[in-house]
């Protein structure tokens, strides 16, 4: 426990990290400040519930008055703020029942094919239900937020945080003193696991408190119960998750690819004797897949490779915005569940592999 201590004691003085995180969440907040109209919600609350035939109804004659006020309107006139907010609230049901109609007419188009992916397709749509509708930028906006902002902080953070693990004791001779002790090597090493799974958490957790608060003040908190498809990212989504569900889920996947990445920092940390040469290495191997997958052409395979790294790993998006499996002996196995496995598989690999490096260390003279 007292190495546990001292550990995090190390991770946490360092001032980089609360100087970094701050400058990262400043720089965030000027793309993510958006003005919301105070008439909004009362507006939206007249439409807010389950989308009936009547209102989807409704919602396109209105929308029709609209498109024709919009073609007679004279240069220098435009439309009232109310105008334009229900013409976002039509536009978005006519979006919802696009999004149901394009399920409706895959499931028709599934019961012509008989491939080994074709009934987990079936399962998994026939879940998707986009009839409850209510103001939702609230959740959309943090959902935004881990997708994107998350991953610079996380992946910075950890860098900076933990690259030095290992690294500091050997520029500074401590590590003779902990490798000759009994036991030293075996305890030392995983209590610089806990540390850096503890520190990880920490920094999710920080980065995820300010997203949930940054954006409830400035759009609410309603809207969590509505389907991930109302997001235009996950319009082609086959999976029935509401905006909360789909939250939970992305701050899982994120924190696992995190403690993932983290362990890989620890293994480079405890290979490196130069900090600087340890950042460098984690920085490359994190980044390295997005410029490959963004910069090149490629087969989609390949592509889907490098998709199961640890950036777009936290990333999370790619994993479910549309319906992707692999084929194993005649078995469908969805993405979301491989990359579960993956993170587990080289987390696991992680720790046995820095095990064996410091097991194996001599003691410099």
């Amino acid at each position: 426990m007292q190495l546990l201590k001292f550990e995090l004691y190390k991770i946490f003085k360092q001032k980089i990290i609360y100087i970094t995180f701050i400058l990262l969440m400043i720089f965030s907040t000027g793309f993510t400040f958006y003005h919301k109209s105070d008439m909004s919600d009362g507006i939206y609350k007249q439409w807010e519930g389950t989308l009936t035939e009547e209102k989807i109804e409704q919602a396109e004659i209105e929308n029709a008055k609209i498109i024709e006020k919009q073609d007679a309107l004279e240069t220098g006139q435009y439309f009232s703020e109310t105008e334009l907010i229900r013409m976002g609230i039509y536009e978005t049901i006519a979006m919802a029942e696009n999004a149901q109609r394009n399920v409706e007419q895959r499931l028709i188009e599934l019961k012509k094919e008989n491939n080994y992916n074709t009934d987990l397709e079936k399962s998994i749509l026939s879940k998707v239900d986009v009839s409850y509708f209510a103001y939702n930028q609230g959740p959309e906006k943090i959902i935004d937020f881990a997708s994107i902002f998350s991953i610079l902080l996380t992946g910075a953070i950890l860098l900076l945080g933990l690259s030095t693990i290992y690294t500091q004791e050997y520029s500074s001779g401590v590590d003779n003193y902990m490798l000759s002790a009994k036991k030293g090597r075996r305890s030392l090493m995983w209590s610089k696991v806990a540390a850096s799974l503890i520190y990880t958490t920490s920094v999710v957790a920080a980065w995820e408190l300010f997203n949930i608060f940054w954006n409830v003040i400035q759009f609410g908190n309603d809207g969590w119960s509505t389907a991930i498809q109302y997001y235009f990212k996950y319009y082609f989504s086959p999976y029935g998750f509401n905006m909360l569900e789909y939250h939970l889920l992305q701050l899982g996947f994120h924190l696992l690819a995190a403690y993932s990445f983290a362990l890989l920092i620890l293994l480079v940390s405890s290979l490196c004797k130069n900090a600087l040469i340890s950042l460098i290495i984690n920085g490359a191997i994190f980044s390295i897949p997005y410029l490959i997958v963004e910069t090149l052409m490629m087969p989609n395979w390949i592509e889907d490779v490098f998709h199961f790294s640890f950036i777009y790993m936290m990333n999370v998006e790619f994993f479910f915005d549309q319906f992707r499996t692999i084929n194993l002996f005649g078995i469908p196995i969805l993405y979301p569940i491989l990359a579960i496995v993956c993170m587990v598989v080289i987390a696991s690999v992680f720790v046995v592999l820095t095990t064996r490096v410091v097991k194996n260390r001599e003691v410099t003279t």
